[in-house]
């Protein structure tokens, strides 16, 4: 499992240069500068043992600082693209998982940096990951990310059950609909292409269970404008400064 720039992402203040603390605690991962300041405003970080509530300290390259009783180590913000292949799992609910997504990271990155969103051993495609809290809190709610799945069923679906997909199903107490979905030209009718918006792995398995169809296998090839170009499976890259902008820029 290669990645394109494997060099550390670990990087600290240089000896005596300082930087804000919203924006230390930014760049931690942990949150966005303005909600930085909301926290210490309300007396919820420490540095060198003290409260700081001042709009603007500096924090130096040997502080240490510490958010609501945790310490917060300085890291710059980390984008990282996967392909995934089967067999791995991403989630959010921690713990200590057999073949985690982040064993095909942690050869390259040396610090945690989580993925967006669950996918399970079956499926395939683009997983993003990012320590920057901003971000993630930001994708995480939107219903707005473009995203293409190639899916195989277990039978030839009809143009009634792509209709219905289309009109939209509740899945998990909420309407939930596809809003383009073909035959992938030169492969048979148990294979679709499907446009959505914000629909997760799990969530698409579910659609297209609501009009009898059981998805057998299942591929992101776009997430949010990314794409796997020139990545193979199981390899990842960073995002370019450019895909990070436009990713910022979802709504």
């Amino acid at each position: 499992m290669k990645s394109k720039d494997p060099s550390s992402n670990s990087k600290h203040l240089d000896k005596g240069k300082t930087t804000r603390l919203n924006k230390f605690l930014s760049n931690a991962g942990l949150c966005s500068r303005r909600e930085a300041d909301e926290f210490i405003k309300m007396g919820l970080v420490h540095v060198n043992g003290k409260i700081v509530t001042e709009m603007g300290y500096q924090v130096k390259s040997n502080d240490e600082v510490k958010y609501d009783g945790s310490r917060v180590h300085q890291s710059p913000p980390v984008y990282i693209l996967l392909n995934k292949p089967k067999g791995f799992v991403a989630t959010s609910q921690g713990g200590k998982i057999n073949k985690s997504v982040q064993d095909l990271i942690s050869s390259g990155i040396n610090t945690k940096v989580p993925p967006i969103g669950d996918m399970g051993r079956p499926m395939t495609g683009l997983l993003l990951f990012t320590n920057d809290e901003s971000l993630r809190k930001k994708l995480n709610n939107s219903n707005s990310i473009p995203m293409i799945y190639q899916v195989v069923l277990d039978q030839n679906i009809t143009k009634e059950m792509m209709d219905k997909l289309k009109e939209g199903q509740i899945v998990f107490d909420k309407f939930q609909k596809v809003n383009v979905i073909s035959n992938i030209h030169g492969k048979s009718k148990k294979e679709v292409g499907v446009e959505v918006h914000s629909l997760s792995p799990a969530i698409m398995v579910k659609l297209f269970s609501t009009v009898g169809v059981k998805v057998i296998q299942m591929d992101r090839v776009i997430y949010g404008g990314l794409s796997k170009k020139d990545l193979p499976r199981g390899n990842w890259r960073k995002l370019s400064t450019k895909e990070i902008g436009f990713m910022k820029m979802i709504p």
